[in-house]
């Protein structure tokens, strides 16, 4: 069978692979590369990023920045070391630079990596027109279709905004436009208190942005066991993060990055607060609409992520 054969002709006409994947984050390029070094034909369709978020919007590069704040920390308690500095300032710019420097680094070991292992990797948007063909819309403007005797769907998630009046329309920084400021804040007001939002409050707190952290519920990390919350807020508080716990955001006015009003709720008392930035770290939400999974049989909770059991989607 050649790479243009087709199967089952009486359907639609697609290209036959082993393996067709949606997503190049974690789970989907290692099983890819996996398999094709196996020899099975592969094809991993992406829209955006080679290699997922991870390698490009969130985890590496997130440490990337909060290495360059941990430096920084040590300029700020210079003299606990012995040492005595006459000042520093932050170049957020050459912050964001670094970062982007180990992102291209990342990406072009990614693109090795298709390379060597036999994995194609094609840059466009997937969706299913058929349960087992998936169309892709390429980046040039061409149309392919796959048809996969297994697929895999590994599209992963994006920061999700709550429905508060007024928050879309303030344009909040996520954790993607974060890790692209080269200014530095005067002040941020961070919605959230999980990681994400807790990783980026203390990163910009040691460049030097006042930080303010507004949680719903009544403590930091609030899944946590409580010795783990409360040495977290102690630490924050000494590094000078304001928290406000038990807080329920009722509305935001403003746009982020010039001026920003948050009026939320605090034991059963209305306040507000000002800043220059808002960032919004408030949970994830699925990339699983316009997929065309209902063709593929595949069904969706209620928030929208894909069901499965103890083997595969539930079909």
């Amino acid at each position: 069978m050649t790479e243009t054969s087709t199967a089952r002709m009486d359907s639609i006409t697609a290209e036959v692979y082993d393996l067709v994947v949606l997503g190049s984050g974690e789970g989907s390029k290692f099983a890819a590369w996996t398999l094709a070094k196996q020899g099975q034909r592969v094809a991993v369709v992406e829209r955006k990023w080679i290699g997922g978020s991870c390698p490009n919007v969130a985890c590496l590069p997130s440490k990337n920045i909060i290495h360059s704040a941990k430096v920084a920390s040590y300029f700020q308690r210079a003299a606990e070391f012995g040492i005595a500095s006459s000042g520093y300032t932050i170049d957020m710019a050459a912050v964001r630079d670094r970062k982007q420097s180990m992102v291209k680094g990342l990406v072009d070991i990614h693109l090795r990596n298709f390379e060597n292992s036999g994995a194609e990797l094609l840059m466009g948007n997937g969706t299913f027109v058929a349960s087992d063909v998936v169309q892709v819309e390429m980046q040039d403007g061409t149309t392919r279709r796959l048809r996969g005797k297994n697929i895999l769907i590994g599209t992963g998630t994006r920061a999700h905004l709550d429905d508060i009046p007024g928050l879309e329309e303030a344009k909040p920084l996520t954790h993607i436009e974060a890790l692209e400021l080269d200014v530095l804040p005067a002040s941020v007001l961070v919605l959230g208190g999980g990681y994400i939002g807790l990783e980026f409050a203390q990163a910009l707190r040691r460049f030097g942005s006042h930080v303010t952290v507004i949680e719903r519920n009544g403590s930091l990390l609030h899944r946590e066991d409580k010795d783990v919350t409360e040495g977290l807020e102690t630490l924050f508080r000494d590094e000078g993060i304001d928290l406000i716990l038990n807080a329920t955001v009722k509305s935001v006015s403003g746009l982020s990055g010039h001026s920003v009003r948050v009026t939320y709720q605090q034991a059963g008392v209305e306040k507000s607060i000002e800043s220059s930035h808002l960032f919004a770290a408030t949970g994830r939400t699925p990339n699983t609409e316009n997929l065309g999974l209902e063709l593929a049989g595949v069904e969706l909770t209620d928030r929208g992520y894909i069901k499965v059991n103890d083997r595969r989607s539930g079909r």
